[in-house]
């Protein structure tokens, strides 16, 4: 269900669930219930809650790495989340016992980049990259049970009623890379290395990668809807998209997270408020014996803030600020160091 009014967005946004597939985008949204609908720079993007987080449902709008990197990395500048997932379907790794099948969630243990290599005569030798998720939403996940989720899912399963109709959540490497892989033996030529791997995907390593640079806590999990070989079709999508966003709120739920409505960068995901130059003059010139407390409570980087020219600081860390549409929390922290000189500008008094 989405309502078409936006809630207050003071508290800013705790968690972002990044989905590459209008199907998984819809299933997220059905799994967190209750969402507000929220204009964002053309597009319209949904607020749920889980237990008091305020989660947002961020589209990437394609598949890859290098796109999920891009809205990865853009996601944490402009709202600062404090846990980053990604979610949606992935191929399944065919394996003898009892291995993956259509509609399990995937929950990466570590997510193993395969792209990169060095060509040699008798092939490629492969360098892998490996990022491991946060132990803490790993943990959760590790503390479900199926009656926790397994059986929510609004979508009907393809088979109907035969064979084993409650999907599992297994753990495991989930390899990631840059191509669909519809090659069985693609798949089992990467297991060579790595035996215990659950499954491959395209977008987990661009959010990893960002994810460890920009400290929010990051995990994966993704429903099997092929098994990236020769007869994959998209029969399966829908219900494996259902699973896996129904597990990725339950591990929410079991996470036991805290709200952190104080974190400085979690913006109004609402158009950003917008200052005009005389403000931002006056401002920039007042603010030189503090630019740099201000930098501190915005965790603005040390390698950021060695690009800021000498003496012209405060107008380099507003720039920074108004790039990443963070403006519009400056006045409250200003008044938090006591210039309340320079939120008289910002926010003049109304006649």
């Amino acid at each position: 269900m989405v309502s078409p009014h936006a809630e207050d967005d003071s508290a800013g946004v705790d968690v972002v669930i990044l989905t590459a597939l209008p199907l998984e985008e819809q299933a997220v949204v059905r799994a967190l219930g209750d969402c507000s609908a929220h204009p964002w720079r053309g597009r319209t993007l949904r607020i749920g809650r889980v237990d008091g987080l305020r989660v947002l449902v961020f589209p990437m709008n394609g598949m890859g790495n290098v796109g999920s990197a891009e809205t990865a990395t853009r996601v944490i500048g402009v709202w600062n989340p404090a846990h980053l997932l990604v979610v949606g379907i992935a191929g399944g790794a065919r394996r003898a016992g009892d291995g993956p099948q259509l509609g399990d969630v995937l929950v990466a243990d570590q997510v193993v980049g395969h792209e990169l290599g060095k060509a040699r005569p008798d092939g490629v030798e492969r360098r892998y990259e490996v990022y491991r998720p946060d132990p803490r939403l790993l943990a959760a996940a590790h503390g479900l049970a199926p009656r926790d989720w397994a059986l929510e899912a609004a979508v009907p399963r393809p088979d109907g009623e035969t064979g084993r109709v409650i999907p599992r959540a297994l753990f495991g490497p989930v390899f990631a890379g840059e191509k669909v892989l519809a090659d069985e033996a693609t798949l089992e030529g990467l297991r060579s290395h790595w035996p215990k791997a659950v499954g491959a995907e395209m977008e987990g390593l661009g959010v990893a990668v960002a994810s460890h640079r920009g400290g929010p806590g990051f995990l994966m999990a993704k429903a099997v809807s092929d098994f990236a070989d020769t007869a994959k079709d998209d029969d399966w999508q829908p219900y494996a998209a259902e699973t896996a966003a129904r597990f990725a709120v339950a591990v929410l739920r079991n996470a036991s997270l805290q709200a952190r409505p104080e974190r400085p960068q979690a913006l109004p995901t609402t158009v950003p408020v917008l200052f005009p130059g005389p403000v931002k003059v006056q401002v920039c010139r007042r603010l030189h014996d503090d630019w740099e407390e201000v930098a501190d409570l915005f965790d603005v980087p040390r390698h950021h803030r060695a690009r800021f020219r000498p003496g012209n600081e405060p107008r380099d860390l507003w720039e920074w600020l108004e790039a990443r549409e963070k403006l519009a929390t400056l006045p409250d922290l200003l008044a938090g160091i006591g210039r309340d000189d320079l939120v008289r500008i910002m926010r003049p008094p109304t006649p």
